[in-house]
């Protein structure tokens, strides 16, 4: 699976501020979870961003691996990651997106909201 956007940490508080801290989707204790690959923290959103480049859940993979974290199973890791990425493809970039628990794949994304506007106006040129 390939795709050109993904999720970076969101914070309401500081909607912009996650720039650059993309989100992979992990399993703490059994609950769906997403892990900024910058910061290590963990998140309940993230927003929706267009990156470029095609990535796979491969490329996910080597940065998830990266932060250190250990990861119990490789091959169910990469299932999660390929799932994440399928679903990214989903949502349009500006989503606010959480995750939830499901049945059928472990984890759901959601749409919760849609970027707030920039305070600022626009300049024209």
């Amino acid at each position: 699976m390939v795709t050109r956007k993904l999720l970076v940490s969101y914070d309401e508080v500081k909607p912009y501020a996650g720039k650059g801290d993309f989100l992979a989707v992990i399993f703490e204790g059994g609950v769906p979870c997403f892990l900024g690959l910058k910061s290590r923290r963990l998140y309940k959103q993230g927003r929706m961003v267009f990156i470029g480049k095609e990535i796979t859940e491969h490329d996910v993979f080597a940065k998830l691996v990266d932060t250190g974290l250990k990861i119990e199973n490789v091959n169910d890791t990469i299932k999660t990651l390929f799932i994440y990425i399928q679903q990214v493809d989903k949502f349009k970039v500006g989503n606010i997106i959480s995750i939830a628990r499901s049945e059928t794949s472990g984890f759901e994304l959601v749409k919760i909201a849609e970027m707030p506007k920039p305070d600022r106006p626009l300049s024209l040129p």
